[in-house]
């Protein structure tokens, strides 16, 4: 149990890529904090994690309203004393033509997959520097790294998303935090439909799977002394790079 005494903040955690990380989170040892909008689905998680013999807590928040945020993290802090590794996850996707977007998608997407990372990032950084050091890591998306068609809005935000943990990284990693990307391409969950993709749509069971990702979230907290993990991606084996 490699994180076992760490405490992982976790954003977006009742589903998807976020639940399947708090879960590998919790394999490792680590004490899960689990945030979402859905209390009955944060309950759910809260039991499997205990079935793994590791203390966890989930914590209704809205991750794009900063009093939310903060009401999130201090609540973690007075549980469990600060905040080890934090997993920005939320997110939510939109495949359109470019010219069908309207002012309000623009906002929620950018809102729950930028505003929210920033956040978070905002709100524990320092409680991560009163400790000593800890971990970020950000889900962002092969479209965090170059655009693609009828994904612009979404494209926008995951480029943020990797904006700011480079800026993060070069701003703290002489403090000890170590802040990474899990940059993922396709990956068979809830997410990945709506907004012009469906379930039965072609290659949606090729794509990765949640565990697949979360496998990568852990790869980049393990403890490492001399070493900082600074950008996973994942491609399907459906998908060319």
């Amino acid at each position: 149990m490699r994180l076992k005494g760490k405490i992982a903040l976790v954003t977006g955690a009742s589903r998807g890529i976020g639940h399947a990380s708090c879960l590998a989170l919790a394999e490792e040892g680590a004490t899960i904090v689990g945030t979402a909008r859905t209390k009955k689905d944060l309950d759910a998680l809260v039991a499997e994690v205990k079935e793994r013999g590791v203390e966890a807590k989930g914590i209704v928040c809205d991750a794009t309203k900063g009093s939310d945020v903060a009401a999130c993290v201090a609540e973690t802090v007075s549980a469990f004393g600060r905040v080890d590794i934090l997993v920005n996850n939320a997110g939510i996707g939109g495949y359109r033509p470019f010219l069908d977007w309207t002012e309000e998608d623009y906002d929620r997407i950018m809102a729950t997959n930028a505003k929210s990372t920033w956040l978070f990032c905002k709100e524990t950084i320092p409680h991560m520097l009163k400790a000593g050091g800890g971990n970020i890591v950000n889900l962002s998306s092969v479209a965090g790294l170059q655009g693609y068609p009828s994904e612009g809005i979404y494209c926008m935000s995951k480029f943020a998303q990797v904006a700011l943990a480079q800026s993060l990284d070069r701003e703290f990693y002489t403090k000890n935090i170590k802040v990474s990307l899990v940059c993922p391409g396709g990956v068979e969950t809830h997410f990945a439909i709506g907004d012009g993709r469906t379930a039965d749509g072609p290659n949606m069971k090729s794509f990765s799977r949640p565990e697949d990702v979360a496998e990568a979230v852990v790869l980049a907290v393990l403890p490492r002394e001399r070493t900082r993990v600074v950008n996973v991606i994942l491609r399907p084996m459906n998908e060319m790079t």
